[in-house]
């Protein structure tokens, strides 16, 4: 099986990249250009569809942030268990403690380079892969 990838960004250049990114790697990914649709699918999906084997989404998002729907996520029975990765422009050791203590897997800066973003499309396939089977 392939895996599946929920993929949160409000930045229409950097979803549609990823999005083709990883689907090229064979990734199949559902994209939300809003933390709030994409909270509103997890909400009504739990026992109706499958889950993501993995969630990545942007930190700077309007209405609800990327911390904010990750404490959600976290605390929800249905999805605490979904690794979650926030990827964003600037990150901060300090930053990236906090959001590993509110149960971020990893967090990322966002590509500058073409073989930066490629690396990181591998480094999201490779997490992908290693959280379809749990």
């Amino acid at each position: 099986p392939s895996p599946y990838i929920l993929l949160i960004d409000d930045d229409e250049d950097d979803l549609e990249m990823l999005s083709s990114g990883l689907g090229k790697k064979g990734v199949k990914v559902k994209t939300f250009d809003s933390s709030v649709k994409a909270l509103l699918y997890m909400t009504f999906m739990s026992g109706n569809r499958e889950l993501p084997s993995l969630i990545i989404m942007d930190y700077n998002m309007p209405k609800k942030n990327g911390r904010q729907v990750l404490v959600l996520l976290k605390n929800n029975a249905d999805t605490k268990d979904i690794p979650v990765v926030i990827y964003t422009t600037t990150l901060s050791d300090l930053f990236k403690e906090q959001l590993s203590s509110a149960g971020a897997l990893n967090c990322f800066n966002k590509p500058w380079t073409f073989s930066e973003f490629t690396t990181q499309v591998e480094i999201f396939q490779e997490l992908a892969y290693a959280f379809i089977n749990k």
